[in-house]
């Protein structure tokens, strides 16, 4: 368990990490945990399957949030200010968490990590582009595996701004993200096309009306993230105004019912963000069977944004052809897609 509070500090946390989301904060907490005893026994009651470091850091930020007036609640707010982590934060962290144990616990058991990270739809949306490029008289039909409050599937309602300067989107949204295109971007419609079918799936979807499950999603961003902060407020402003049709249950059951229900001639888009990795192998497997089973009655094209890389593939008759994939930053913060854009063979389920 110290250990991977150790590597959680430099792959995630850390500032020098080029992937990673970027903490001084939790780099710092991470290494208290990982050498007290007390906090490691506290961590390993986080519930099975879920990112313990991620869960247990939300766990603790909103238990602060409502002691306002602690010492520790006074450290996180210092942070959000951009200043940084300030002395005894080690100290304070580790007092707050064992004077509140017992409510902690109950978060850690009862909680998961269900972020809705909307900056990541600044590398969907290219893929959306160029799903409607290829199938310029079709509607898209859009389906979001683990798909939390269903922000991501609200994208086309938000403003996009690249680096190297390309903007995309209403002019007037509330949600201007901004991404650095490293190397450019695909080349992709600049209108974007008509949606005719949006659905999310998700275990336990979000209701961000819902004030507890908000400030839960508000625990869940780093305390130096701000920007995130700035976001999901006006996305979820969105959210309220479109909201989405999400459906509850285990993906892979629900999913062959739910593409029951997409119109004919769309154009049908499975995508999904760190859903994977929480799921066993056996389910990867048949959930990837399942798109090739459908490919053979209509195109299925699949975005997963798992790992360090978000990829688009187009699935026809059961073979899949990998259409581009990219690096990105976990947040949406850098996009870096591959020289060669469009680099076509058969390819797995990451």
């Amino acid at each position: 368990m110290a250990e991977r509070l150790r590597r959680f500090a430099v792959e995630e946390c850390s500032e020098a990490s080029d992937e990673g989301a970027g903490s001084r904060t939790y780099e710092i907490l991470s290494e208290t945990v990982a050498s007290d005893p007390a906090l490691l026994s506290l961590a390993r009651r986080c519930r099975v399957g879920q990112p313990i470091p991620n869960l247990l850091f939300a766990a603790v930020k909103r238990m602060a949030a409502a002691f306002p007036g602690s010492e520790l609640a006074g450290h996180y707010g210092h942070a959000v200010t951009g200043n940084g982590p300030t002395p005894d934060l080690g100290r304070a962290f580790t007092e707050f968490s064992l004077a509140h144990g017992s409510r902690i616990v109950e978060l850690l058991e009862t909680r998961m990590v269900q972020t809705n990270e909307v900056g990541r739809c600044a590398y969907l949306m290219p893929g959306f582009g160029t799903v409607a490029a290829e199938n310029p008289d079709q509607p898209l039909a859009l389906v979001d595996v683990g798909t939390s409050a269903g922000l991501n599937l609200n994208w086309d309602k938000y403003r996009y701004k690249y680096s190297n300067g390309d903007e995309f989107g209403p002019a007037d949204s509330r949600v201007v993200i901004e991404c650095d295109a490293r190397n450019g971007l695909p080349d992709v419609p600049k209108a974007f096309a008509q949606v005719n079918f949006r659905v999310g799936i998700d275990l336990a979807p979000v209701d961000l009306g819902d004030d507890e499950e908000y400030r839960w999603m508000q625990a869940l961003l780093w305390p130096e993230h701000r920007d995130r902060g700035a976001l999901l407020a006006a996305a979820k402003e969105v959210w309220l105004q479109s909201l989405p049709t999400i459906r509850s249950g285990d993906a892979v059951d629900l999913l062959p019912e739910v593409l029951k229900d997409v119109p004919e001639g769309s154009a049908l888009c499975v995508f999904h963000c760190h859903t994977l990795n929480q799921w066993p192998a056996e389910a990867r497997q048949r959930f990837d069977s399942l798109l090739r089973e459908v490919s053979r009655q209509r195109a299925v094209y699949h975005m997963p944004s798992e790992g360090a890389r978000v990829s688009l593939r187009r699935i026809v008759g059961g073979h899949a052809t990998t259409l581009y994939s990219a690096r990105r930053q976990v947040h949406g913060k850098w996009v870096e897609w591959d020289t060669d854009a469009r680099v076509s063979h058969e390819s797995e389920l990451p």
